[in-house]
């Protein structure tokens, strides 16, 4: 199935690799960034379970990244350097069989820099991430990834308790910008990285 990904995902301009193993993607990543460049990095589970920013800082990289105990001003300021990045990390909720990239934000600080303005994405994602199709990938990314996310940032949203998407209007809803790439932005170089293990939401 990965193989079959890949395949689709190269059809649709993307530069894609498959890795048998968390740890031979984490040792291709390091070594395409090199040292001293600037990373814009999404809130990407994939990455932190890798290890992958430790790494990078260790070889002289600037990791822009927000938390959740900044303030607006802080995040706002870290978004826009991770913009105008050398590289940007994030990792999509589904991976469709026919090539797409899904991704739900709340803010759209993510979905923003994966359209357009870092010089080159790296878009991490595990096989547990790969859907029939985009609606499929669309479901996943609601009721799979977006709950998991919720619970690990402590939201009050409704699909918490009920375990699935409501489409609620919660003031800490964190599903409300969906972009999907069907084929590789025009100005953007992007390497999608397949791993053939259970990785992030």
């Amino acid at each position: 199935i990965i193989d079959n990904v890949k395949k689709a995902l190269v059809k649709n301009n993307f530069d894609c690799e498959v890795f048998s193993t968390a740890d031979e993607a984490k040792r291709f990543i390091i070594k395409k960034i090199g040292k001293n460049k600037k990373i814009g990095a999404g809130g990407t589970m994939t990455a932190i379970e890798l290890g992958l920013f430790d790494a990078l800082k260790k070889n002289n990289n600037k990791i822009y990244t927000h938390n959740q105990d900044m303030s607006l001003e802080e995040r706002r300021k870290i978004w826009i350097n991770a913009l105008d990045s050398d590289f940007y990390i994030a990792s999509p909720q589904a991976v469709t069989r026919d090539g797409k990239l899904i991704f739900i934000d709340g803010n759209g600080n993510r979905c923003a820099s994966i359209t357009w303005g870092p010089k080159e994405l790296i878009l991490i994602a595990g096989k547990n991430k790969i859907a029939k199709d985009q609606d499929d990938g669309l479901w996943r990314a609601r009721n799979i990834a977006a709950i998991k996310n919720n619970i690990r940032l402590n939201r009050k949203n409704p699909c918490v308790v009920s375990g699935k998407c409501e489409d609620c209007f919660s003031a800490e809803r964190i599903c409300n910008i969906v972009t999907i790439l069907w084929k590789k932005p025009r100005l953007t170089k992007v390497t999608v990285i397949l791993i053939d293990e259970e990785l992030g939401y």
